[in-house]
């Protein structure tokens, strides 16, 4: 039976059942020369993609990476790093109470005066008053300096620079650290590279226009 072998009074339209059209289409495809749907062949068909997608996404992944690996020893694609800018001196410093190991020859429990501790804590600057270059008339810049700990005999050597790259001043604390009068030629921001005996330290210090 083909399909032109159904006439419209063989299907009904209210009395007609899930039975009959069941035999109905049954009777309509045995007319039809269908062949079966090669259903292994596609679910292979279907496998060879998804391996496909599975390799290119691996090999992307693994492309980006060796990208990654390469890039980042050379700095490409890294923030710049700007150099860490020295410690600035302040432009006043308060009077504050003096580390117990730095009180020798104050006469108060607990003198207060305002100083400068090392960036090492090896040293106090003691200041006697703003420092100033030049220095004002009738008056020079008194700092005493106390060291922590004892160090070998010799004197308080001084580097000072206003900037990294410019030419140093020495100047000397003959017996080491101790009372001194220290001057330097134009006023700005110091940085002082102490050394006595076996030790060192860095300090800051501001002097003021005179």
């Amino acid at each position: 039976m083909t399909p032109d072998d159904i006439s419209p009074d063989d299907i009904g339209t209210d009395d007609i059942g899930t039975d009959d059209i069941s035999v109905l289409l049954r009777r309509t495809a045995s007319g039809l020369d269908v062949r079966d749907a090669p259903v292994e062949e596609i679910v292979r068909a279907g496998r060879r993609r998804a391996r496909r997608r599975v390799v290119a996404q691996v090999a992307c992944t693994v492309a980006a990476v060796a990208v990654v690996v390469v890039l980042v020893p050379l700095g490409i694609g890294a923030r710049p790093t700007s150099p860490a800018a020295p410690p600035a001196c302040a432009a006043e410093i308060a009077p504050a109470v003096l580390p117990e190991w730095a009180r020798t020859g104050f006469s108060a429990p607990e003198p207060t005066m305002p100083y400068v501790l090392g960036d090492g804590g090896h040293i106090a600057a003691i200041l006697f008053g703003p420092l100033t270059s030049p220095p004002e008339p009738g008056r020079n810049n008194k700092i005493l300096w106390v060291a922590r700990e004892p160090a070998s005999p010799g004197p308080l050597l001084i580097t000072a620079r206003r900037s990294p790259d410019a030419p140093p001043v020495v100047r000397e604390v003959p017996g080491g650290p101790g009372p001194s009068g220290i001057d330097l030629p134009t006023p700005g921001c110091w940085t002082l590279d102490l050394r006595w005996g076996e030790r060192t330290d860095t300090v800051r210090l501001n002097y003021l226009p005179g």
